[in-house]
This record gives structure tokens, sequence and C-alpha cells, in this order.
């Protein structure tokens, strides 16, 4: 029997558009009411998924940062793996030496070295060519609240990293995926660190047990809930290590190849209401 549910959220639960179809909402619910716990698995922190979850009155646990942290339906963090700051400066110069703009997810706000309206303007760019999204959106819409929008400047890196904030994870991105490759090339040398990709353009690396799969595992061994009493759903490479550790794993039919090959179903896309069609499938 199914006791708790973890959903990715771009490019699975999420359609184009940002919003979360009715159909899906309703399998969500209709799981929610015979007790089954439903998680959100994201790269977001809390403060970006919680525009969505009030939006649609979705109340529900989080992996956040790519299994940085894990938080309750009221935010509250239970359980954190942040970035190893003496690698820090290491994965910084790897960006810096390939002309590449990131962003530097933190517990007190979201940072970069380059000026900010610089990074906030080339992420807006990259998301309308691959979200097909409008500028006014982030301007004055729907994604006003994304980190992007809210950038500080880091003027001093040693200074930065003396103060008491934590680092949840380092995200780059360029919309010429070959440097993107040859920055994970170089990030493969360093330890101590896990890199992944949501999409084809962007690299998030964090430390290396921040992963879903292994804050997942954390996590449903303190409630008590066995592994195959867990489904997940995911669509990107950063899902892959919770399709490894649970069987139950669904993977919709615009997911990356690699990860339609692990999952246990390959459902209906985002835009078809494929979370619906798995936890119906699961949950009777």
């Amino acid at each position: 029997m199914i006791k708790m549910i973890v959903s990715d959220m771009d490019g699975t639960l999420l359609l184009a558009d940002a919003s979360i179809s009715q159909e899906n909402l309703k399998a969500i619910r209709y799981a929610q009411d015979r007790g089954v716990i439903f998680t959100i698995a994201t790269g977001r922190d809390y403060g970006g998924l919680k525009g969505v979850l009030d939006r649609f009155d979705l109340h529900c646990d989080s992996i956040l940062g790519n299994g940085a942290q894990f938080a309750d339906a009221s935010g509250k963090i239970i359980s954190s793996c942040y970035f190893p700051k003496k690698l820090f400066k290491d994965v910084l110069k790897i960006f810096d030496d390939l002309n590449t703009y990131y962003m530097i997810f933190t517990t007190k706000g979201f940072y970069t070295t380059a000026k900010p309206e610089i990074v906030r303007d080339a992420f807006i760019d990259r998301c309308i060519t691959r979200f097909k999204r409008q500028r006014e959106d982030y301007e004055n819409g729907d994604q006003q609240d994304m980190p992007c929008m809210h950038l500080i400047e880091i003027k001093n890196v040693d200074e930065f990293l003396k103060t008491d904030l934590e680092i949840i994870k380092v995200e780059a991105f360029n919309t010429n995926t070959a440097i993107i490759e040859q920055a994970k090339e170089k990030l493969a040398l360093i330890d101590g660190i896990a890199y992944l990709s949501s999409f084809d353009d962007n690299v998030e690396v964090t430390d290396v047990k921040a992963q879903k799969g292994l804050i997942l595992q954390q996590v449903v061994k303190q409630m008590e809930i066995e592994a195959d009493e867990v489904m997940v759903l995911g669509d990107g490479l950063n899902d892959i290590s919770m399709f490894e550790k649970f069987k139950y794993s669904f993977a919709p039919e615009n997911a990356d190849p690699k990860i339609k090959e692990l999952a246990y179903q390959v459902v209906a896309s985002c835009e078809d209401n494929g979370v619906a069609e798995a936890i119906y499938s699961m949950i009777k």
C-alpha cells in the first residue's frame, strides 16, 4: 500500500505555464483524503515553492534544493545537507573561467558575483526561450518571486563565506549547452560535491549527499515508511537518485530518456496529467 507520494515540479507536476492542472490537483487531494502523504521534490528553495503552493492551496512537505533540505508543510526545515564552503571558490572558478552566469541559493537569500541585473536578464531570456514565458511574468506576474528577481551581489567572496548563512546550491546556466558539458567535466574532478541538470542548459551543484533520493531515504526511515510504500515521480536527471532508491517510480512521457529507462512505468506527459494517471494507478 502506498503511504507517500513524492513528485518533482518542473516538467512533472507543473504545466509549461508553471500552473498545476485541475486533474492533477484533484488526484493529489484524492490521495491526501485517503491518508497518503504528498511531498514535492524540487531544486527550488522554500520561497520559490511557496508561491506555487499558496496559489493552488496545496499543503505538503517538500524536498528543496535537490535534496539539500527537507521541510514540513509549514516550511520548517526538518533535515538538511548544505554545500561545503571549503569547495565554494573551486566551483565558482569553473563557472567564471567559462564565462557562465550562476546564482547562489542560501538560507538567507540569493546571491551572485556578477551584476544582479545582468544575471537576472540572462536568466529571464533563457526562460522565455525554454519555457515560452513572457518577460511580464517576471516583472509583475506569477514568476516575480523567482530567485533571479532578488539577487544580491557578492562584493568579496571571502567575507561572504564568513557570514552565518548556509549555502544550499549553486546553479549555473548557459544557452550554449556545450559550455555546461565542459563545466560538468571540470566539476567531476572535485570530490565532495554532486552536480545534476534539470535541463541541458543548466547545472546545479550541491553537497555530494544532497540528493533527492538520499534525503528521502532518511525521511521515510524516520517516518517508519518502507521503500515499497513510496511512489516517486520525476522527469529530469536530478530525479535519478529517487528512481534508483525507490521501486515505484513514474516518468512522464516528456522525461529525459535515462529517466524513462529507469522508470517502473512511463505515464502521460506533464501537459496531459501524467501525475494524476500515476496516482490513480497506485491508489485505489
